[in-house]
């Protein structure tokens, strides 16, 4: 039985939020090796501040948990991460409701299934294959026919719907906000495509880093928002802010106006050397990569039409 707990708030250095939310997601399985601790949280209560809470049966857990691991590891990186030392409340539990089944079978259908493929950019094109390059290295891939290339068209805001499964390019504001630069609408057949949120590069001539996030939307009434690049299931919020989620999380994404969208649709493209593409893969038996779905991003404006 919960009968007290602790309440823990964090305030992050500017320019070390990500860092410290990075560290808290990583302290979870500490808290899982924990046996005196019942539940344990970590919360962002706004950008930049953030709280952990963990509840207890008796004073021998709480005090485990606080001579532990977790605790520890918050001493030795406390003056990196944070701008002033950690507040820490005992708590005493009242009351509390148990954990709920979830109808998984519902959920996953707002969640996109990650689909493999390679992006990155065309080193080679032949008639019958592709070479990809990027961080993770060469990717040689046999093209099957029928082959379908993709291409970018404007699009707008309105043509983005519930569950979609989107791609967003976004950079972190001062205060921790993930703002939308681009954002992709994908069909439903690439559904799936480079899932999930990652940093990126920074473009030539520019300190900051972009993050790309794939993932699925649904409606989000708050205003909050961070820049950050998301491909997933979008969700939208009345105008001014995309909750993307994916495989391991979401991202909240401010979307300022006149932001550029553009769908992805089925047509002729030019595969050339240099572009910016990316082919949903299969593997087959003997390693080889095949693909007969090619997306081209940006690129050279001459090359081999496909």
């Amino acid at each position: 039985m919960e009968a007290i707990g602790l309440l823990v708030t964090l305030e992050a250095r500017r320019g070390k939020e990500a860092d410290a939310e990075a560290f808290l997601k990583s302290a979870q399985p500490l808290a899982v090796d924990e046996k005196g601790t019942l539940k344990w949280y970590a919360i962002k209560l706004e950008p930049g501040k953030f709280g952990i809470f963990d509840t207890f049966a008796n004073e021998g857990g709480r005090d485990a948990h606080l001579s532990g691991e977790i605790a520890k590891a918050l001493g030795a990186r406390a003056s990196e991460l944070f701008a002033v030392a950690p507040q820490i409340e005992k708590l005493e539990v009242l009351a509390s409701t148990p954990l709920k089944q979830v109808n998984l079978e519902a959920s996953a259908q707002d969640v996109p299934t990650p689909i493999s493929g390679a992006l990155g950019q065309v080193q080679s094109v032949g008639d019958n294959s592709i070479t990809i390059q990027n961080k993770q290295g060469l990717f040689h891939i046999n093209i099957t026919k029928p082959l379908t290339t993709y291409k970018v068209v404007p699009s707008d805001l309105n043509h983005i719907t519930d569950n979609d499964y989107i791609g967003v390019a976004s950079t972190q504001s001062p205060d921790g906000t993930e703002v939308a630069k681009q954002i992709f609408i994908f069909p439903s057949e690439l559904r799936g495509a480079v899932e999930g949120s990652v940093l990126v590069d920074p473009q030539p001539g520019s300190a900051a880093k972009s993050r790309m996030t794939n993932g699925s939307v649904s409606v989000q009434r708050a205003a909050q928002s961070r820049s950050r690049m998301t491909n997933g299931v979008v969700q939208k919020g009345s105008g001014t802010s995309l909750v993307v989620r994916y495989q391991d999380g979401e991202q909240t994404i401010s979307v300022p106006a006149k932001v550029p969208v553009v769908g992805i649709v089925p047509g002729e493209v030019e595969l050339a050397a240099g572009a910016t593409a990316y082919a949903k893969t299969d593997k087959q038996a003997d390693g080889t990569l095949i693909t007969h779905m090619i997306l081209v991003i940006g690129g050279p404006s001459s090359g081999k039409t496909r």
